[in-house]
């Protein structure tokens, strides 16, 4: 009778501890019976579906399935039982889920099958994919959006090989020459330069290809109708992954500027969009490192705990265990897309009064992915009670990322331990600043004067537009942005920014 007892008594600790388990993890579980009823249904569940477990226990999981889904559900269950051969068992993949509300989602879906001597029952666990589409969507619109962006630039774009040859246009370009891109595409850059401008811009360009830093070339060039036009070609040299490189020009006319305050900002705003998605696109690389970790690591401890249930000798302890580390993995995960989402999404500019040390701290979660990959060790020396600014704080941000980013790289060359960045804040004669420290090489003396700008790099596969819209953004918010050496034999750039009065 005593053995009897503490059976009971070990069955009851064990269910509680299923349930506990049932209840901690946030994924769906759902397990259903052959007849395809619903037998248990978790709180992970009840969030994704909206039901709550007792509208659903006993009912058809086909419930929970889009109309032309759910009338073969029981089909599949069918034949599985008859023929052993799985669709679905042990196989993830993405299916469409239908909410109480009526609304189809997309969702993950792992089944695996529980074998005991009495019978066969179907776990099924669920995942909501929504947000992982929605990021997904926003990539592919973020993509469309930089190529609108190009072709409604309001200066002319073009591509060419290294000999000038040019292969792609748009539309201001076209519009600006008075030439369809047929007559264009193909034909040399000089053929459009008049005869005394040729040399000028071949030697330009050759001095792009050996690398060195040429500075905007000055043409003057004829349309279809024979007007002269004096232009400004900007040029700089891009490499592909792949080793071959190629050339984009911007060109403006200078004949016609045209000084509007509106369109200038307008201008900057729509540069430092795009100057956020080439960040993003540089840091593309670490950022799926940094969120296929956590997707990994889900994705392993969950077929564990399949297989666990699976085999009927399932330790409860350790798959509340393995439930748990799911759950801190997806919360990482989530985070980190949240991270990039605040940052690449396009809005107004909109100004807002700001303790820099909250952006400091912002900033540094994003660029820690950088830095931990580079082996760069990141400090802070943040001063308390300091006044607040009023700035777009997606801006400042920008601004930030892009020092970090820049200092990481020109510490590349050195030894892993004296790989080092300081980010400190502090207020000086009513302004404050933030300066950033590294122990890289410096910027040479004699290029200091073009830092700030646009299309000048030191970097080979470098745009040079990161310190030139940093510069602009912080100068429209009446600041500066400057740069020294520092005590270490560094980089330092320091950005100053008018403090709001208390």
């Amino acid at each position: 009778m005593l053995a009897a007892n503490t059976l009971e008594q070990k069955l009851l600790a064990l269910e509680a501890r299923y349930d506990g388990l049932l209840r901690a993890t946030v994924e769906g579980i759902i397990i259903i019976g052959t007849d395809g009823r619903i037998e248990s249904f978790n709180p992970g569940a009840e969030n994704i579906f909206g039901f709550r477990a007792a509208e659903v226990i006993g009912h058809n999981v086909s419930m929970l399935m889009p109309d032309d889904e759910a009338s073969r559900h029981d089909g599949y269950i069918g034949s599985y039982l008859r023929t052993r051969s799985p669709k679905i068992i042990g196989i993830g993949r993405e299916v469409i889920g239908r909410r109480r509300s009526g609304e189809h989602f997309p969702m993950e879906l792992a089944v695996g099958e529980i074998l005991t001597e009495q019978r066969i029952t179907f776990v099924g666990i669920v995942r909501d994919i929504t947000k992982r589409r929605e990021v997904q969507r926003m990539a592919r619109e973020r993509e469309q959006e930089l190529r609108l962006v190009i072709d409604n630039a309001p200066i002319g774009i073009f591509t060419s090989d290294l000999i000038g040859r040019i292969g792609t246009v748009n539309p201001a370009l076209i519009a600006m020459l008075g030439v369809p891109a047929a007559e264009i595409i193909g034909r040399n850059c000089t053929d459009f330069a008049v005869p005394q401008d040729h040399e000028r811009f071949a030697q330009t360009l050759q001095a792009l290809v050996r690398g060195a830093t040429v500075p905007v070339c000055e043409l003057q060039w004829r349309g279809r109708a024979g007007a002269l036009m004096n232009v400004a070609a900007h040029l700089v040299l891009v490499h592909r992954p792949e080793g071959s490189s190629f050339v984009i020009g911007l060109v403006v006319n200078q004949t016609e500027q045209v000084e509007s305050e509106e369109m200038t900002r307008q201008m900057r705003e729509q540069l430092a969009h795009v100057g956020r998605l080439t960040t993003l696109g540089e840091m593309a690389s670490a950022i799926a490192h940094e969120i296929n970790q956590p997707l990994t690591a889900i994705s392993t401890h969950a077929q564990a705990c399949r297989r666990l249930i699976a085999s009927g000798n399932a330790d409860l302890p350790t798959l509340a265990d393995a439930f748990e580390r799911i759950s801190d993995q997806a919360l990482r995960a989530g985070q980190v897309v949240k991270r990039i989402r605040n940052f690449v999404t396009k809005r107004e500019s909109s100004r807002e009064t700001v303790d820099v040390n909250d952006i400091v701290g912002q900033v540094l979660d994003l660029a820690e992915v950088d830095a931990r990959e580079a082996r760069v060790a990141l400090g802070t020396e943040l001063a308390g009670d300091l006044p607040c600014v009023f700035v777009d704080p997606v801006q400042l941000q920008q601004v930030c990322l892009n020092l970090i980013r820049n200092a990481i790289d020109a510490m590349l060359p050195l030894a892993d331990d004296q790989r080092v960045l300081e980010v400190s804040s502090r207020e000086a004669e009513g302004r404050v600043e933030l300066v950033f420290d590294d122990r890289g090489g410096g910027v040479p003396e004699h290029v200091r004067a073009e830092l700030f700008l646009p299309f000048f790099t030191t970097k080979e596969s470098g745009m040079g537009m990161g310190l030139s819209i940093s510069h602009s953004i912080v100068a429209a918010h009446g600041g500066t942005l400057r740069y020294s050496d520092n005590d270490k034999g560094g980089a330092r750039f320091i950005v100053s920014l008018p403090a709001v009065p208390e």
